[in-house]
C-alpha cells in the first residue's frame, strides 16, 4: 500500500536530513557552556498547563530541594506518569496534554517538556541530541535529553529524562555534564552511568549504543524559542510539521544543532 502524501511531509527521513543540514553548524566550547534555554525563554513565556502541572509535582513539598535532587524530581514524574508512544513534534503545551494523558511522547518530546519545568523551577537548562551515523539500522537514528545546571556542584549535569539515567565517572554523586562526558569517551575512560528512578530498567545495550559507541555525535540545541515555535505549530496546524520548521527557518527565527568543535 502507498503511503499517504501527508506521511512523507511528517516523517520521511529525506525531510530531517535536510532540515539537519541547514541548521547544523561547529561552534565553540565556551559558547556550548554559556548557553541556556532560559535566556531565550522567561517564566513568563511558558504555558499557563505547565504551571498547572508543576503544582502537582511539587505539591505538598514545603522542603528546599537542591538543584540535583529538584531536576531529577520532575524527570522521575515525567517518566512515572507518561506512557510514551508515537512522536508529537507540535507545541509544548499540545505535548504535554497529549503525554500526559497517555497518547504518544518520544525523548524529544520528554526533553522539550523537561526544558519548560525547569524554566519554571528556577533551573538553568538546555537541550542535546544525538546523531548516530552506524551502518547497522537498530542503531543509526538519534536521541535527546538535556543538561540543568547545579548551583550546589556548580556545573552542569548531563540527564536522560527518558531513560532515567546520568552519567558519571568516579563518583556518583558527582554526575558528568555532556562536554565531560564527550572529553572522557574521547581519551577512552571508562565512563559509567546510573539509573535514578527505580521503576524504570536500563537497556545497558541500548545506551552504550546511543552515547559510548563511535557511531554517536553529541550536538546542543540553540536559539530555541518556545513561545515563538508554539504560536506557530499552533497557528498553522494544518501544515505537517517540517512545513512549519521550515517556514520559522525561512523568517531567520530558526533553532540551530550545534556540535563542539572538537569532537565529531
Amino acid at each position: 500500500m502507498k503511503r499517504a502524501l501527508s506521511w512523507y511531509l511528517r516523517r520521511h527521513p529525506f525531510l530531517f536530513k535536510i532540515r539537519y543540514r541547514l541548521v547544523s553548524k561547529r561552534t565553540s566550547l565556551n559558547r556550548i557552556e554559556c548557553f541556556c534555554y532560559n535566556d531565550n525563554n522567561p517564566k513568563t513565556d511558558i504555558p499557563v498547563l505547565f504551571h498547572k502541572f508543576n503544582n502537582i509535582i511539587f505539591k505538598k513539598i514545603d522542603i528546599e530541594f537542591s538543584d540535583l535532587k529538584k531536576a531529577k524530581k520532575i524527570a522521575v514524574w515525567l517518566r512515572n506518569n507518561i506512557k510514551g508512544g508515537p512522536g508529537i513534534g507540535k507545541s509544548s503545551e499540545y505535548a504535554l496534554r497529549k503525554m500526559t494523558q497517555g497518547e504518544g511522547g518520544v525523548c524529544s518530546d520528554f526533553a522539550q517538556v523537561f526544558n519548560n519545568f525547569c524554566v519554571i523551577n528556577d533551573l538553568k537548562v538546555k537541550e542535546w541530541g544525538i546523531k548516530i551515523d552506524s551502518p547497522l539500522p537498530s542503531i543509526a537514528g538519534g536521541h535527546s535529553f538535556n543538561e540543568f545546571y547545579s548551583k550546589e556542584l556548580r556545573k552542569w549535569i548531563l540527564i536522560d529524562v527518558s531513560k532515567s539515567i546520568y552519567f558519571y565517572q568516579s563518583n556518583p554523586k558527582v554526575p558528568l555534564s555532556a562536554i565531560e562526558l564527550l572529553y572522557l569517551k574521547k581519551k577512552n575512560i571508562k565512563i559509567n552511568f546510573k539509573s535514578f528512578n527505580k521503576k524504570i530498567a536500563i537497556d545497558n545495550n541500548r545506551i552504550t549504543d546511543l552515547y559510548l559507541t563511535s557511531f554517536s555525535s553529541l550536538f546542543v540545541i540553540t536559539n530555541y524559542c518556545n513561545k515563538t515555535y508554539d504560536y506557530y505549530l499552533t497557528k498553522l496546524a494544518f501544515f505537517p510539521e517540517s512545513v512549519v520548521h521550515g517556514l520559522v527557518f525561512l523568517r531567520g527565527n530558526s533553532y540551530s544543532f550545534e556540535f563542539p568543535s572538537y569532537y565529531s
